[in-house]
């Protein structure tokens, strides 16, 4: 017969407080939680998340406050007023020097070649029952090409009006009004350009003889 041999296992604990550096396979797995460090790990989780939350919060507030638009109240254009009847883009026509337009200008009782033959004294006399014939004589320069008119008026109201067409330079004129006495008698005569400019006038009455 075989020789039987025992077989001896021995098992050894371990002893109170100290673990085995090594584990076998098949034998139990301990585990220690360690709660100190697990509270600490997810304080500081948190406090990250948090932090997080916050930094992208501000970040659209940010957003928000950079998107606002400030609108700002209109401003209306500027007017600007013309006078009545103004031209507007009319080429500007060269001024006319009144004082220096007119070289002669006087009451006559007649016109010789192109003349006045004497100067009237002003008052005029004159009977009831008479009737004058008088001359405005006017001799213009700088005033060709363009249109004067004479205007004889009596007591604020226009008796007459005759067009001038000037052609050369200088150049006279006359026109002449027929006189009679009545009760007021406040004559005016002058000259106006197109413009109803006064170039030239003279004002005169009635006396009887």
């Amino acid at each position: 017969m075989s020789e039987q041999k025992n077989i001896v296992i021995k098992v050894k604990f371990p002893t109170p407080g100290k673990t085995s550096a090594k584990i076998g396979p098949g034998s139990g797995v301990i585990a220690e939680w360690n709660f100190k460090r697990i509270g600490l790990a997810l304080g500081g989780l948190l406090l990250i998340l948090i932090s997080v939350f916050y930094f992208m919060g501000d970040d659209d507030q940010q957003n928000k406050t950079s998107s606002v638009q400030l609108v700002l109240p209109e401003q209306k254009p500027e007017i600007k007023l013309l006078p009545d009847k103004a031209v507007i883009n009319a080429p500007e026509q060269p001024k006319l020097e009144i004082d220096k337009a007119i070289v002669r200008a006087q009451l006559t009782s007649d016109i010789k070649k192109n003349e006045p033959v004497d100067n009237l004294k002003i008052p005029l006399k004159i009977s009831k029952k008479e009737t004058l014939w008088i001359y405005y004589f006017v001799e213009l320069k700088g005033m060709e090409g363009k249109t004067v008119y004479h205007e004889w008026w009596l007591n604020g109201n226009l008796v007459s009006r005759k067009k001038v067409n000037i052609s050369d330079d200088p150049w006279r004129t006359a026109s002449k009004q027929l006189i009679t006495y009545t009760s007021n008698n406040d004559w005016i005569v002058r000259v106006v350009d197109e413009s109803r400019n006064k170039l030239a006038e003279k004002s005169f009455g009635l006396k009887l003889k």
